[in-house]
């Protein structure tokens, strides 16, 4: 997927990261040496979890052993390339057997384009210059996949579906995901023209947006959940999230503002969400550990084969928050600096976690594997994948340790509680989303729900608009799109319109299917008409009602609270649930 925000889950200038940062002499060095192999220095080898640590010369300086495997290679690669049936350019040969290289090694080294390497850079660094659209190519169409909240284009109503047709004057069709990046990047203040043809109308739109800097936000939004606990969503460590330990006193960023603003609105219990968060930078998982530990605990240590891969980091300050009860939520695609953040916070007995195993990612990486990552009772927090293939690694497998259920890597919490290494970070609570039934499942695979969503438009959104320092939008209406407000319900109406739209695109269903799914249905269709017009925002805010991992958080926050206070005595009850929930009959 290409696109104008160029989101990866990499490394980052700056900071120690555990998705992929390289220091910059490390590159030039891998790059200085690639180029010796051939004209690979189109490509940068980096791997998925990174805590510093040096490249060195070990790994082309070369035994004579090492040099007879390069002769061979190098003989293939020239006999590849001069006799093949089909011309073959060298880079693309090398940068092939590099990529399968690594993947002999584990599941996340890889190898990134220099474009792919920049993207990378940016996504952690927090911001670039644009619209803040996600755009991908669907069948030659430049097509917006979400635009970014608060951000210009989402400000003038660009949304999801929407098919740049021109940008410029020039015509868009055809027209590859880099071409169409470039023209619709540009300096901050300078307008952009674009034409959007959009479902349901007959005319196209046309838009003049005001390119701005766009934060790639860790903390896209947060409110009460209830009158006393805040909710706050966490969906990056980058350089945005939170204030390193040894940064000025008043510094605060998007995680430290939240809190702030949750507290001093009244929330005396939290509810942090790192669900599917997919990690980031080391230091940022160590900057949001300390927000919520007491000054002098070890939030991750690291062992590798060398005394140089080995370290630690201990808090060095009270954390801000580090008697306000906290419950973490977690899903099976947490990883890496969330796991991090999960297995501290788990072994100080500081706060519950709620929802799935985590996905088990923990390896050290410069530029290759050097160590991997503890919590601070001594789990290994990396899932094994020696004798798993790669596929089935990320598919990951359907059965994971539960909640109670013991491991082979046991180590105890700072209160006594067991814990088990080895296989992600395993929550206090196990609670699985809902699972659709066939029917619904059915339509979610056709796109039944968004498709529908997008003949839905924002009340206070329609007709002509020009927005002081965004930009720009035509006034063309269309009487196939409804508008509403925010508080929009699904009703029997909404009902019949999406039973007529099912009938419009030949999808199999009846009038049973329809009764017995009702409830799914009508809650399906309520989440993607206000993530199309409103956002994730407003979704999370009308649909927590139903979700049963935030309803289960909400309902441990006085458990939290006793963890916190009186820890022996949550031990000793949780114990006691455990083993009455053993007893009953399966």
């Amino acid at each position: 997927m290409g696109r104008e925000t160029a989101v990866v889950t990499a490394g980052t200038p700056g900071g120690q990261s555990l998705d992929s940062a390289i220091i910059k002499r490390e590159v030039a060095a891998l790059m200085k040496k690639l180029t010796r192999l051939g004209t690979v220095s189109l490509g940068i080898v980096v791997a998925s979890t990174v805590a510093g640590g040096l490249f060195g010369g070990r790994v082309l300086a070369g035994t004579s052993r090492l040099s007879d495997h390069l002769r061979i290679y190098t003989a293939i690669v020239s006999a590849v390339e001069d006799n093949y049936v089909d011309e073959v350019k060298s880079d693309r040969l090398v940068s092939s057997s590099i990529r399968e290289m690594l993947r002999t090694l584990d599941p996340h080294s890889n190898f990134l384009e220099v474009k792919d390497y920049a993207t990378m850079q940016e996504r952690q660094h927090g911001s670039y210059y644009g619209l803040g659209i996600t755009v991908q190519s669907v069948d030659g169409n430049i097509t917006v996949v979400s635009p970014f909240e608060g951000t210009p284009a989402h400000r003038l109503g660009i949304r999801a579906g929407d098919v740049i047709s021109r940008i410029e004057d020039e015509d868009a069709r055809g027209m590859s995901i880099d071409d169409a990046v470039k023209r619709l990047r540009g300096p901050k203040g300078r307008p952009v023209r674009i034409t959007i043809v959009r479902q349901g109308y007959d005319q196209p739109l046309e838009f003049t947006v005001i390119r701005d800097e766009i934060p790639l936000h860790a903390v896209p939004f947060s409110f009460m959940a209830t009158r006393k606990t805040g909710y706050i969503r966490l969906v990056d460590f980058n350089e945005v999230t939170a204030c390193r330990p040894g940064e000025a006193r008043d510094c605060e960023r998007e995680l430290e503002r939240a809190l702030r603003t949750l507290t001093q609105g009244g929330a005396t219990s939290i509810i942090l969400d790192i669900r599917d968060n997919p990690g980031g930078l080391l230091d940022q998982a160590f900057a949001v550990s300390n927000l919520f530990l007491k000054k002098g605990q070890m939030v991750v240590f690291t062992r590798g084969r060398s005394k140089r891969d080995e370290s630690s980091y201990v808090t060095e300050v009270e954390g801000r928050y580090a008697e306000v009860p906290l419950v973490l939520l977690v899903s099976k695609h947490s990883a890496s600096a969330s796991e991090i953040v999960a297995g501290a916070i788990q072994d100080h007995d500081r706060a519950l976690i709620v929802g799935e195993t985590t996905f088990g990612k923990g390896l050290v990486q410069t530029i290759i594997p050097t160590a991997r990552y503890y919590t601070p009772s001594g789990r290994s927090i990396q899932r094994d994948y020696a004798t798993t293939a790669l596929e089935d690694y990320y598919a990951m497998p359907k059965e994971r340790r539960t909640c109670h259920q013991s491991g082979a890597d046991a180590k105890l919490t700072d209160a006594g509680r067991k814990v088990y290494g080895g296989d992600g970070i395993t929550p206090d609570y196990c609670v699985e989303p809902a699972t659709p039934s066939k029917f619904v499942a059915y339509l979610q695979a056709r796109q039944a729900f968004i498709g529908f969503s997008r003949s839905y438009a924002a009340s206070e959104s329609a007709g002509v608009a020009e927005i002081a320092g965004t930009g720009s939008r035509s006034g063309v209406s269309s009487g196939k799109i409804k508008l509403i407000s925010r508080d929009f319900q699904v009703d029997d109406k909404v009902l019949a319109d999406f039973t007529a739209y099912l009938d419009s695109r030949k999808l199999r269903h009846s009038a049973e299917d329809i009764a017995a799914n009702r409830e799914a249905i009508s809650r399906l269709l309520l989440e993607e008409v206000l993530r199309q017009v409103y956002g994730e925002g407003e979704v999370r805010r009308r649909t927590m009602a139903w979700d049963p991992q935030v309803q289960k958080a909400l309902s441990l926050v006085p458990k939290a609270e006793e963890l916190l206070k009186e820890p022996q005595r949550f031990i000793a009850e949780y114990e006691a649930e455990a083993k009455a929930a053993a007893s009953r009959p399966q």
